[in-house]
C-alpha cells in the first residue's frame, strides 16, 4: 500500500476539514470515502502536493492504479523535491508491469531519500525485470548499509539478487543469514529456492529439509520441497510433499498446481485433470491453469473438451497469445485446419513472433492445399526457434509434397539428430527412404521408430499413444497382424477409444474379419464421438449387419464435421435396404478437397465390398476428382476396371497410382493381372517381380497381396 502524510496545524478552514477527514478515512481502511474527501478539499481550493499525493494512495488502494499515478505526477510537479510522492509513484508504475518508468521514479526518490531502503529495492527490482542486471547489482548494493539495523536486509538482497539472474551473491547472502540465524526456517527456505534456480536440486532438497525440521507446518516450504523432488525426477516423493502443503491448507492453490504439473509432465494426465480443476476451484481467475487443464485434456485425446477450457484462459486474459494457438491446435486435432487458421491468426495478432504459431498456422496451410504459404511459415517459426523437432518434420513432410526428396530427407535428419528419440521422424525418415527406392536404410529406420516407442512409460496415456503410433507404423510396413493386435491392445486398456477404434475397424476391414472381439464392439458400442459411431456404423453395415448399423446410425444426432462420411454410411444403408438415397450425388456436389475425397473412397470401398461395381467405379472417379493425388482411389478404380474386364484402363489407371507412389505394390500386382490378360506374360512377370521386390522390402510375405504367388 502506498504510503500518505498528514497536515500539519494550520488555520480551520473547510478544505482543511476535508483533508483532515480524508487522512482520517485512510487510516480507517475506507478509501472510497478517503478519496472523496480528498477531492472535496482539492475542490475546496486546497491545492498542494501533500493532498495529490494522498488522493493517489486512495486511488492505488482501491485499485485504479493508472488514475493513482497520474496524482502522483501532478504532486511531483508541484514540488519535484517530494520523495514521497516519487516513492509512491515508482509502486505505483511497478504494479503496473512499467518498469522502466517505475526505475526512473525510484532513482529520483533514492537520491532525495537515500536512507528510505525502500527505494534501494524497488530500483533493484525494476531494473531485475528489465534484465539490467548490473544496475540491479549497484543498487542492491546499496542496502548493505541498512543489514546493521536488520540483517532480514540479507534475505531481501538475496531475493534481488535472484530475481536479476546473480545466483551466486544471492546464494552467499542466504549463507550469510543462516550464519547469524542457524535455527532460521525462513534462512533455509530462501536458499533452497536459490539452490533450486541454480539446478542444485540435491543441495535444494537437503535445505528445504533442514527449513522443515525447524517449521514442519510451514506449506510453502512443503510446496517447494516437491517441486524440488519433481524435477530431480522423484515423482512419488514431489506428490507426498504436495500432499503434505494440502494437509496443512487444502485451499493452497499453488500445491494443487504443481501437484497437476508434476502429473502432467509423468504423463499421469487424468491425475494432473484432477488437480487442475481442485486448484480452479480455488481460484477460478488462473489462465495458465486454464489453459494447462486444456492441454492435459488435449493430451488425453479429448479436443473437443479441451477447448472450452482454452476459452476460458481467454475470457480471463484476451490476450492471451498460447491458449488462442492451443484453440487452433485442438481443431488441427480434430482434421479441422481450415477452422484452426484464424485461432493461430490471432495468436499472431498479439505477438506476431510467436514460433510454435508460425509453425502451426504453417501446417495448416499445408494441409489445406498452400505448400508454398505453408512452407514459408514453417521456415519463420524455424529461423525463430531452431531446435524445434516438430518443424523440421514440418518442413520435410511439405518438401515431399513439393517433390525436393534431397530437402526432405536433410530435414528430417536436423529432427533426429536435435531429438535422437524422435520416433515419429524416424517414421518419415523411413518413409522418404522408401520413395527414393533406398530400402534397407528405410527398414532400418523403422527399426529404430519402434525402439523409441518401445521406451515410452507403461501404463500412460502417452504409452497408448505411441502403441497406437507402432501400430500405425506395423501397418506401412505391411505388418498387419501385429498392427491390429496393437490397436486392440489400446481398446482393451479402456483409453482413446477415439483414436483407436476406428484403426481396429479399418484393419478388420482390411484383413476380411467381420467378427469383432467383444472387448472392441463393447467399446465402439459406449463411446460417443459421433466419428467413431459412423465408422461403426459403416463396419456393421459391410459385415452384413444391417440392423445394427441403422440403429448406430440413428444415434448419430448430426454429422458434426464429417458429413461426407455420414452421407457415405448412409448410402450404404440404403443400398442395404434395396432404397435408392441420392447420397452419392451429395457427396458429388460436396466441396473438393481431401476430406470429401475421403469420404467418396470409403464410400466407393464399401460398395466395391458389395460387388456393386458400377457405383464403386463412379465413387472412386469421383474421389479422384476432389483430390488427384488420392491414391488409393487410383488403385480402387484400377481394380474395378481390371474386375469389369476393362484391362486396358485398368492398365493406365494403374500407372496413374504408381506416378503417385512408385513403392506400393497393389497397382504393379493389377498390372501383372492384365498383362496376363493380353498375354503377356513376360511383362506380367516383370511387374510381379517388382511386387514381390517392393514385398520383400517391407517384409511381407507375397501371399498376403498376390493370392497363390507365394510359395
Amino acid at each position: 500500500m502506498s504510503a500518505k502524510v498528514g497536515a500539519g496545524q494550520t488555520q480551520k478552514s473547510l478544505a482543511e476539514e476535508f483533508f483532515t477527514k480524508g487522512n482520517a478515512a485512510y487510516d480507517a481502511g475506507d478509501y472510497t470515502r478517503a478519496l472523496e474527501m480528498f477531492d472535496k478539499a482539492i475542490e475546496s481550493g486546497m491545492e498542494s502536493e501533500i493532498v495529490q499525493n494522498n488522493r493517489g494512495a486512495s486511488l492505488d488502494a482501491l485499485g485504479r492504479s493508472s488514475e493513482a499515478v497520474a496524482s502522483y505526477t501532478k504532486a511531483t510537479s508541484m514540488d519535484s523535491s517530494y520523495e514521497l510522492a516519487w516513492h509512491n509513484l515508482g509502486n505505483s508504475l511497478y504494479t503496473q508491469e512499467a518498469y522502466g518508468l517505475a526505475a526512473r521514479a525510484y532513482a529520483r526518490a533514492s537520491s532525495l531519500k537515500p536512507d528510505r531502503r525502500e527505494n534501494w529495492s524497488g530500483l533493484a527490482a525494476s531494473y531485475a525485470r528489465l534484465g539490467r542486471a548490473r544496475k540491479a547489482k549497484s543498487a542492491i548494493k546499496h542496502l548493505d548499509a541498512f543489514v546493521s539495523e536488520d540483517d532480514i536486509v540479507l534475505l531481501t538482497q538475496a531475493e534481488l539478487y535472484m530475481e536479476s539472474g546473480l545466483l551466486e551473491e544471492a546464494h552467499e547472502k542466504c549463507e550469510q543469514y543462516v550464519t547469524r540465524h542457524p535455527e532460521s526456517a525462513l534462512g533455509y527456505a530462501h536458499r533452497g529456492n536459490v539452490e533450486h534456480e541454480m539446478g542444485a536440486f540435491a543441495k535444494a532438497i537437503d535445505t528445504f529439509e533442514k527449513a522443515l525440521s525447524i517449521a514442519p507446518e510451514d506449506k510453502e516450504v512443503r510446496n517447494n520441497l516437491g517441486y524440488a523432488y519433481f524435477i530431480a525426477g522423484y515423482l512419488d516423493k514431489a506428490i507426498e510433499s504436495f500432499d503434505r502443503a494440502l494437509s496443512i491448507d487444502p485451499r493452497y492453490k499453488h500445491a494443487w498446481y504443481n501437484k497437476g504439473y508434476a502429473y502432467h509432465g509423468a504423463d499421469m494426465l487424468e491425475q494432473a485433470v484432477d488437480s487442475y480443476r481442485r486448484a480452479l476451484e480455488i481460484d477460478p481467475h488462473d489462465k495458465v491453469l486454464w489453459n494447462n487443464l486444456g492441454n492435459a485434456l488435449y493430451n488425453l485425446g479429448k479436443y473437443t473438451e479441451s477447448i472450452p477450457k482454452f476459452v476460458e484462459a481467454i475470457n480471463v486474459d484476451p490476450d492471451y497469445e498460447i491458449a488462442w494457438n492451443n484453440i487452433g491446435n485442438a481443431f488441427e486435432k480434430m482434421h479441422l485446419h481450415r477452422e484452426a487458421i484464424p485461432y493461430h491468426d490471432r495468436s499472431l495478432e498479439i505477438r506476431p513472433d510467436f514460433d510454435y504459431a508460425l509453425y502451426a498456422k504453417g501446417v495448416c496451410k499445408a494441409v489445406t492445399g498452400d505448400l508454398e504459404q505453408g512452407y514459408d511459415l514453417v521456415l519463420e517459426s524455424m529461423d525463430l526457434n531452431p531446435t524445434y523437432d516438430e518443424a523440421w518434420r514440418a518442413r520435410a513432410e511439405i518438401a515431399i509434397q513439393l517433390g525436393r526428396w534431397d530437402e526432405a530427407l536433410k530435414a528430417i535428419e536436423e529432427a533426429i539428430s536435435i531429438n535422437p528419440d524422435y520416433d515419429q521422424g524416424w517414421v518419415t525418415r523411413a518413409e522418404i527412404l522408401l520413395a527414393v527406392g533406398d530400402y534397407e536404410p528405410a527398414q532400418a529406420s523403422f527399426e529404430m521408430a519402434l525402439k523409441c516407442l518401445d521406451s515410452i512409460r507403461p501404463e500412460t496415456s502417452g504409452r497408448f499413444f505411441a502403441i497406437i503410433r507402432r501400430g500405425e507404423l506395423l501397418k506401412r510396413i505391411g505388418r498387419f497382424e501385429e498392427a491390429l493386435a496393437s490397436f486392440e491392445s489400446v481398446v482393451v486398456s479402456g483409453r482413446l477409444g477415439s483414436a483407436s477404434i476406428p484403426k481396429v475397424l479399418e484393419l478388420r476391414r482390411l484383413l476380411d474379419r467381420w467378427e469383432l472381439p467383444s472387448a472392441v464392439r463393447e467399446a465402439a458400442e459406449s463411446i460417443g464421438d459421433p466419428k467413431v459411431k459412423i465408422e461403426y456404423a459403416r463396419f456393421l453395415v459391410d459385415a452384413g449387419e444391417p440392423s445394427s448399423a441403422e440403429r448406430v446410425f440413428s444415434s448419430i444426432s448430426e454429422p458434426v464435421d464429417d458429413n461426407g462420411a455420414y452421407l457415405a454410411v448412409k448410402a450404404r444403408l440404403g443400398s442395404a435396404r434395396g432404397e435408392p438415397t441420392g447420397v452419392l450425388l451429395e457427396l458429388a456436389e460436396s466441396p473438393k478437397g481431401q476430406e470429401a475425397s475421403r469420404a467418396l473412397l470409403a464410400e466407393a470401398e464399401a460398395l466395391e465390398s458389395r460387388r456393386e461395381f458400377g457405383e464403386a467405379s463412379r465413387a472412386y472417379s469421383l474421389a479422384l476428382e476432389a483430390d488427384s493425388l488420392n491414391m488409393s482411389a487410383a488403385v480402387g478404380l484400377a481394380r474395378i476396371r481390371l474386375a469389369s474386364g476393362n484391362a486396358k484402363s485398368a492398365l493406365a489407371m494403374a500407372d496413374r497410382a504408381i506416378g503417385m507412389d512408385r513403392h506400393d505394390w497393389e497397382p504393379h500386382g493389377i498390372k501383372a493381372a492384365a498383362y496376363r490378360s493380353f498375354g503377356k506374360k513376360p511383362l506380367a512377370k516383370a511387374e510381379l517381380a517388382e511386387v514381390k521386390a517392393l514385398a520383400r522390402s517391407a517384409g511381407v510375405r507375397i501371399d498376403e497381396l498376390v493370392p497363390g504367388e507365394g510359395k
